[in-house]
């Protein structure tokens, strides 16, 4: 399994409305692309956000899955979208092994 983390620094003009759309598509991509486990979105609740106010977190069955879901339309139609609201996002995938 394989953690999609993304972190989200929205343009000044970017509503709290337009977020919550994009946020949801974001959760519309698990029925549409395969091996999508979960997905989670929301509003960063640390005091340390350094204006990264938004984040997601989506989980894949494996490393395949995630680079396959980078070409998938509806992923490269959300990405269009969060490029719109944000004037800077992170990426960082992690593995998870087991200790």
């Amino acid at each position: 399994m394989i953690t999609h983390v993304v972190l989200i620094r929205p343009k000044i003009s970017t509503s709290n409305e337009e977020l919550t759309v994009l946020l949801e598509h974001v959760q519309a991509l698990q029925e549409k692309i395969p091996g999508i486990l979960s997905t989670s979105v929301g509003e960063n609740r640390s005091v340390y956000h350094q204006g990264f106010t938004h984040g997601i977190i989506m989980r894949f069955v494996d490393e395949a899955h995630l680079q396959a879901h980078h070409t998938h339309p509806a992923h490269v139609a959300v990405v269009t979208e969060l490029d719109h609201l944000s004037r800077q996002s992170i990426d960082f995938d992690l593995p998870e092994t087991a200790l």
